[in-house]
């Protein structure tokens, strides 16, 4: 069982600060700020179960398709660690994952769980690249049970900070969650460069 709860703690370590659900939640309110509440939680629940299945696939075929394209472990460690860095990076300069014509689209949309808020604000390049190097730190029946629990857990906390985004907002502040998205932001930044190191270090010099 240790190790179902070390891979457990892995994943909910490694992707609340890339899915950054606290952060997130200003931006899913600004987004839902003229809508019912019946229709903001109805979409918090959905975006929430949305980006849990997208790590799940992520996790459970990323694998088969890394084979199907002749792409390495290493390689996906490289570059899995700059796309998560770039996320990092972004996250420090305090800009938005969506581009300038995925607000405007979301700003028309009846339905904005899937896109933008599931993928690519939450679940994007770079957590589902971190989902899929989950297995490089461990590929057994108990560590896949981990990594998903773990998945749950960080969809839970997501479907909690949007449901009650409107509270966070009150709370927190926008000068608050910018704080908190650059603390956030070297964290993540941290974990994209040890990946690219381990990447890097186990393609090169593979004994050392």
């Amino acid at each position: 069982m240790d190790q179902f709860f070390s891979a457990l703690s892995l994943s909910v370590a490694a992707m609340f600060p890339i899915i950054n659900p606290i952060g997130h939640a200003t931006m899913f309110y600004m987004m839902t700020q003229d809508d019912s509440a019946e229709f903001r939680h109805r979409q918090a629940r959905k975006a929430s179960f949305y980006t849990f299945l997208i790590l799940l696939f992520s996790l459970v075929f990323g694998s088969y398709l890394l084979r199907f394209f002749g792409i390495s472990l290493n390689d996906l460690r490289i570059a899995g660690g700059l796309l998560v860095a770039r996320a990092a990076w972004s996250m420090l300069g305090n800009t938005s994952r969506m581009t300038p014509a995925e607000r405007d689209a979301a700003s028309d949309k009846e339905d904005i769980s899937l896109t933008p808020m599931a993928t690519p604000i939450l679940s994007g390049p770079g957590a589902m690249s971190l989902a899929i190097g989950m297995i490089t730190y461990g590929s057994t029946p108990l560590a896949y049970a981990g990594y998903i629990s773990g998945f749950l857990i960080i969809a839970l906390l997501t479907w909690v900070c949007l449901r009650y985004s409107d509270m966070l907002v009150r709370i927190i502040s926008v000068n608050g969650v910018g704080a908190l998205n650059r603390m956030l932001g070297f964290l993540i930044l941290a974990i994209g460069v040890n990946l690219m190191i381990e990447g890097v270090k186990n393609t090169f010099f593979p004994h050392v």
